[in-house]
């Protein structure tokens, strides 16, 4: 961007500071460029969104109010339609779609739709509503809410197991403000498959720089997997039960290769093709990136590259979760 006031081109910087929202005051990494030559600082609409939405996500976390993603997947799991869906709770007739572009709801607005997150809720809200609604609205809601409820019974043993892979699953600055999917973990797997050989030191690597570059954009974690600073560099929290359940689910493959002089290593290997359908476009920029820096890099390099980060360095004596909101504007350097 040219500075308004010389036309020179200016610098962009991304420096710790505070935003006030709701009278609150938040940390942000506050993106901005600066005039050298009059010290004047200017933003623009990408600039506003990035800027605004790290203070979002804290105020989401702080009064757990859902992100826009888990308003989505609560009205798409019941089939019904934005409009209905406010219907149904009581909101204003265009509530529920602005709360999915993006919009703040209230703290009680936040915590009713959450509650509707399981089926019994829902159909509470659904009798309360019945002046509203067709009688064959009803029983076509009725009837998805019921098959939901069996459906999640008997899904329970893989809920269960997937809460121990993902112990930190809930939107928050470990998580990058998304729940972990194990389908889109799949496909980046895929993805990166396509461009090289995969070794699970190597891959864990990949998965750090791919969900911390995509948060450096956007303010959102690619896939919502926590990482843990182990002495091998940045890790998925949990990844050995991560690849395990991926295995059986027959989403990818490990097997033990050898890699020279005796040694040997878990190479992982994508069961399906990859579809790029699971992604926005610029999350598939970031995946390109990725693969592009670190294609003919081998494992140690990947991990030297990677000791090299403060989100690594300042976690990994205690072992410690590393915070998207706190490390990765400061990640990524020989990538974005």
């Amino acid at each position: 961007m040219k500075s308004p006031i010389t036309g020179k081109e200016m610098k962009l910087n991304k420096e710790p500071g505070a935003l006030t929202y709701r009278k609150e005051e938040f940390p942000v990494f506050y993106h901005h460029f600066l005039c050298e030559d009059t010290g004047e600082r200017f933003t623009n609409d990408e600039l506003d969104t990035i800027n605004i939405v790290q203070v979002h996500n804290q105020y989401r976390e702080k009064y757990g109010i859902p992100f826009p993603d888990e308003i989505a997947a609560i009205r798409e799991k019941y089939g019904v339609s934005a409009g209905k869906m406010s219907e149904i709770l009581g909101l204003g007739v265009n509530t529920y779609r602005l709360y999915e572009s993006g919009e703040m709801p209230s703290v009680a607005n936040g915590r009713l739709i959450l509650s509707v997150r399981e089926p019994a809720e829902f159909l509470r809200q659904v009798e309360a509503s019945t002046h509203l609604l067709s009688e064959r609205e009803i029983q076509k809601i009725r009837e998805s809410a019921r098959k939901l409820q069996v459906r999640e019974v008997a899904n329970s043993w893989d809920r269960m197991f997937e809460e121990k892979i993902f112990t930190q699953r809930k939107p928050d600055e470990f998580t990058g403000y998304k729940e972990p999917q194990l389908d889109k973990i799949a496909q980046v797997i895929a993805f990166f498959n396509g461009k090289m050989d995969l070794y699970k030191t190597k891959l864990n690597k990949l998965f750090f720089y791919a969900d911390f570059c995509y948060y450096q954009r956007s303010g959102y974690s690619m896939t919502g997997i926590a990482y843990r600073a182990i002495p091998f560099g940045p890790v998925p929290a949990e990844y050995q039960k991560m690849y395990v359940k991926l295995a059986d689910d027959q989403q990818v493959e490990i097997s033990q290769v050898e890699v020279g002089n005796g040694n040997y290593g878990e190479q992982i290997r994508a069961m399906h093709t990859f579809d790029p359908a699971y992604f926005n476009p610029a999350e598939l920029e970031v995946l390109e990136a990725v693969a592009r820096t670190f294609r003919q890099r081998n494992t140690d390099e990947v991990v030297r590259i990677s000791h090299r980060e403060a989100g690594w360095a300042e976690n990994e004596s205690d072992k410690n979760l590393i915070s998207y909101q706190k490390y990765a504007f400061k990640t990524c350097g020989v990538i974005c």
